[in-house]
């Protein structure tokens, strides 16, 4: 799904909810701010210590280019190959279940709540047609936040994060 959605995005142009750097970088992961997350590293022991929650499975490459972790309901992958050996970056992340829940700028949402919790907000037509909210920290950044819906009911099937890079 994580590549169906940077295919589908990156063909198109995209539409974004514009907020400030630190405001995007202190979106919260069940209360664990994005930063935290991302200075990691993807070491899976760091992970462990920040993300309170049983590691159902992970990938360590040999080669040491991507490090991925799947618990239930959120999935995450750091890059060797978008960073660099010393210093991987957050590649993407998954949420598809709603006992994992996103902050940003106070408000909380989750798998199954109404978009309408996000207010008046900015949407992203996809190459599909389908509609989806997007949050950055600037245009032509290469990572951002998505929010996917149902377009007959509005309800949340999935938020995640990419980087395009």
């Amino acid at each position: 799904m994580l590549t169906l959605l940077v295919t589908n995005v990156m063909s198109c142009q995209i539409s974004s909810n514009i907020i400030s750097e630190t405001n995007f970088y202190n979106i919260k992961i069940n209360n664990i701010p994005l930063h935290d997350i991302v200075t990691t590293n993807g070491d899976r022991q760091q992970l462990r210590d920040l993300i309170p929650a049983f590691i159902i499975e992970s990938n360590i490459d040999p080669d040491g280019e991507f490090s991925y972790y799947s618990y239930d309901g959120f999935k995450i992958g750091f890059s060797r190959n978008l960073g660099t050996i010393d210093n991987p970056i957050l590649g993407g992340f998954e949420i598809t279940k709603n006992n994992w829940n996103l902050t940003i700028q106070g408000t909380t949402i989750t798998i199954g709540d109404d978009i309408s919790a996000l207010g008046n907000v900015v949407f992203n037509t996809m190459r599909s047609g389908d509609k989806s909210i997007i949050y950055q920290y600037c245009h032509g950044c290469n990572n951002f936040i998505y929010v996917y819906f149902d377009q007959n009911t509005n309800l949340i099937t999935e938020i995640g994060f990419i980087e395009q890079t």
